[in-house]
């Protein structure tokens, strides 16, 4: 169903981190943890990375991603999480981690993934390391918010909501 090498978002999608994002923001003042991205320096990110690390020690997978990923060769996350944590779920998860061929996050994105030409170079980065020899119309996108569903869709590739999988919000 996703293919040989798909590309899939994180949080909401691979694994449910148990991140407040309202006390999170709170804290750091902001109406959204993206405003973020429009202060100079991006210093207060440190903030957001320490909860998502903590997060991704206990973040339970989305099983039935899980379970398709398991048919996969080979697989890329795209997200807008910090790329430490990623890693450190999928460390967890010996299987899973030998097949991420690679994971692009907020420090390789610099910038939000809600851009749609932050996303669009951020899946390039994603097809290049999964299968270079493949085009985006061979790639299945998996994710849990319309807006990157609809620019995987824009790019070329098949789409699907995270509920299409059988998963449970």
């Amino acid at each position: 169903m996703l293919g040989r090498a798909p590309i899939v978002d994180f949080d909401g999608t691979l694994a449910a981190l148990d991140v407040d994002w309202a006390g999170l923001r709170r804290t750091l003042g902001v109406a959204r943890i993206l405003d973020l991205w429009s202060e100079p320096g991006g210093g207060r990110w440190a903030v957001v990375d320490d909860a998502e690390l903590r997060a991704a020690t206990s973040a339970h997978p989305v099983s039935p991603v899980i379970g398709h990923l398991g048919a996969a060769d080979a697989f890329a996350v795209l997200t807008n999480n910090c790329e430490r944590s990623v890693w450190r779920f999928l460390e967890r998860f010996d299987e899973l981690a030998g097949r991420a061929r690679a994971v692009v996050g907020r420090e390789t994105l610099q910038g939000p993934k809600t851009d749609f030409t932050v996303f669009a170079r951020g899946f390039a980065t994603c097809v290049e390391a999964t299968a270079p020899e493949r085009g985006p119309e061979d790639v299945v996108y998996v994710g849990d918010q319309d807006y990157e569903l609809e620019f995987a869709s824009r790019l070329g590739a098949r789409s699907l909501h995270v509920l299409q999988l059988g998963a449970q919000r």
